[in-house]
């Protein structure tokens, strides 16, 4: 591609600098360009090695080149990210005031590679949790609003709260050192056996089968107060070396060994599952109550890694501690790139950013279809969206690439396997001969914006998979008081659309919008048509330990060495020739297996 007249501006913001989740993003002149992780490219699962390859991407949709960049923005003040992790105490006014002096003498993770690909551009440093905050912030629909971000670690603290509008983003409050609430998740979820990084979705979906009869043995290793002040007794820290050797203070505390990850999940398991979740929402609540009293805001933002978990936001949202409220979808570390820029940009021209946001489809597009593939493409007459809501209703599995892919560990229907969540044993088939994946994990619907409330406890958008939310009473099933086992309760006919529906009858909604996503609207209003369902099943298009499919050749590698029935590449249709054996298939699985 050609390179076009140079900006007067253009803000690289680099996100990953604490070693997982790389990414990029590009602002030129004001202007949203785009925003990649850089595992999309790799195809190495959390990669956070320097987003060499993300940043390429961010220049091409520009048709930039790298002296093109005037400002790179980093997602972190490497200089407090080191002084924490020498001493172990906290930042200070004197080592703060040591960052803004020598933001560049400290040699950062990305610092060094960024000066030999970039070398033109200012060099900036970012609050890592502001980073979360302006993501969060220019996302939302809010014009001011309080925020609370709830993390793993920033430089040298867990969780912030504060108040932004487009001139104003002050911190008020912080919670120092690393080994606060993001740190407990993540120390029980290496105890159950959920031993790879950003395990702690899988937890949460656990926790729905089992009790909460571990609280009382889990309060013991931490200190909390009425505001949700929360610090783990032990000083456990974010490095494997310290985290393996934590998992025994778990087993003291509950009385349960450590799980192996090959061993079989047991009712203990599950109730510590539901345990930490419980403790995790109600800290939540405190912190929410406390930040509502504090500002005396009626918006709240809730941002940081912490606010994936997507149970306790949507719990959150319904008690209406603030009347509004707003899940950034990245508000991890995935999208802390695309934060940075937008905090730089607000800080060189403050009130003067107003973006055109319409979506977190940041990435590329797929591209044509590989040559094997033209042999296995499917003629049909008339509109896409009517010819794939019959294969759906059929009960085909179909792979949806279409457009600028998300950003995010979501699939927001640009790179989607959809899968009629009527169909009875859907779950099980999506879960073990697809996803290649544990069986008890849940899918998320869709389902069209203004059907919602007709099947759900809530009217409130959901565009981007932020919220669960729980089935209208009226379309339940009862259910038995108990079950002999989990595959019989995960098993049990509790609704209609039971892939998509919880044991507990909550559901991780995405609400389309013609506005978001006319083609999936289009989609779903031609699905409702012929069943009378206006939803479908939406999971991401991988399988367990792979990136989410980017290009038109991943996706179709993705589809052979799967039982995914049709493939939808934009606008052509192919069918799989199924001519990979289950063998096949799982040695090809078995390249991502080590991140799974």
């Amino acid at each position: 591609m050609n390179e076009r007249r140079n900006p007067s501006r253009a803000i690289l913001g680099v996100g990953g600098l604490l070693g997982h989740d790389a990414n990029a993003a590009l602002l030129v002149d004001g202007r949203l360009v785009g925003a990649v992780q850089e595992e999309r490219l790799t195809r190495r699962k959390h990669d956070g090695a320097f987003p060499h390859r993300a940043i390429a991407d961010c220049l091409a949709q520009a048709g930039l080149g790298a002296n093109a960049v005037t400002d790179v923005v980093f997602a972190e003040k490497p200089l407090q990210s080191h002084l924490f992790n020498v001493s172990g105490l906290p930042g200070n006014a004197v080592t703060r005031a040591l960052g803004r002096l020598l933001p560049e003498r400290w040699p950062g993770l990305y610092t060094q590679p960024a000066r030999a690909l970039l070398p033109r551009a200012r060099f900036h440093f970012a609050w890592h949790h502001l980073t979360h905050v302006a993501g969060a912030f220019h996302s939302s629909p809010f014009s001011r609003a309080a925020f609370l971000c709830v993390d793993g670690k920033g430089e040298d603290y867990s969780a912030s709260m504060g108040v932004v509008d487009r001139g104003e983003l002050r911190i008020l409050r912080e919670q120092t050192y690393e080994n606060g609430l993001g740190m407990f998740y993540t120390l029980v979820t290496h105890y159950l056996g959920f031993l790879s990084f950003g395990s702690e979705y899988k937890v949460m979906g656990l926790a729905p089968y089992g009790r909460p009869a571990f609280v009382d043995r889990l309060t013991t290793l931490f200190t909390t107060d009425a505001h949700g002040g929360f610090r783990l007794r032990a000083s456990v820290r974010f490095d494997w070396p310290s985290l393996m050797a934590a998992l025994p203070l778990v087993a003291r505390a509950t009385d349960v060994p450590v799980r192996e990850p090959s061993a079989p999940l047991v009712a203990a398991h599950l109730d510590i599952a539901a345990s930490l979740q419980q403790i995790f929402e109600d800290e939540l609540f405190k912190m929410a109550r406390f930040v509502r009293t504090e500002t005396g805001e009626t918006n709240l933002l809730f941002c940081g890694g912490c606010a994936q978990n997507c149970v306790a936001a949507g719990k959150l949202r319904s008690a209406a501690i603030f009347p509004r409220l707003f899940n950034s979808p990245v508000g991890g570390d995935m999208g802390s790139g695309l934060g940075a820029a937008l905090l730089l940009a607000r800080e060189l021209h403050p009130g003067d950013l107003a973006l055109d946001f319409n979506g977190f489809y940041l990435g590329g597009e797929p591209g044509p279809a590989p040559a094997g593939a033209q042999p296995y493409r499917v003629a049909f007459d008339g509109d896409l969206f009517d010819f794939i809501a019959g294969e759906l209703a059929a009960g085909r599995i179909v792979a949806w690439v279409r457009d600028r892919m998300e950003l995010g560990a979501r699939a927001l229907g640009a790179r989607s396997i959809l899968a009629d969540a009527r169909s009875p044993g859907m779950q099980s088939r999506l879960n073990l001969a697809v996803k290649f994946r544990e069986s008890f994990r849940p899918f998320a619907p869709l389902i069209l914006a203004e059907d919602c409330a007709d099947w759900f406890d809530t009217a409130e958008p959901g565009d981007f998979m932020q919220y669960t939310a729980y089935l209208a009473p009226a379309r339940r099933a009862p259910q038995p008081a108990s079950f002999p086992s989990l595959r019989a309760r995960l098993d049990f006919p509790r609704c209609a659309i039971a892939s998509v529906v919880h044991v507990d009858y909550s559901a991780r909604l995405q609400t389309v919008t013609r506005t978001h996503h006319p083609a999936m609207h289009r989609l779903l209003t031609a699905f409702k048509a012929l069943t009378g369902v206006p939803i479908l099943i939406n999971t991401s298009f991988n399988v367990s330990g792979q990136p989410i499919v980017r290009t038109a050749t991943e996706a179709w590698e993705c589809f052979l060495n799967t039982d995914i029935d049709l493939l939808v590449l934009d606008d052509q249709v192919f069918r799989n020739p199924l001519r990979k054996t289950r063998a096949e298939k799982l040695s090809w699985l078995a390249q991502f297996a080590a991140s799974a």
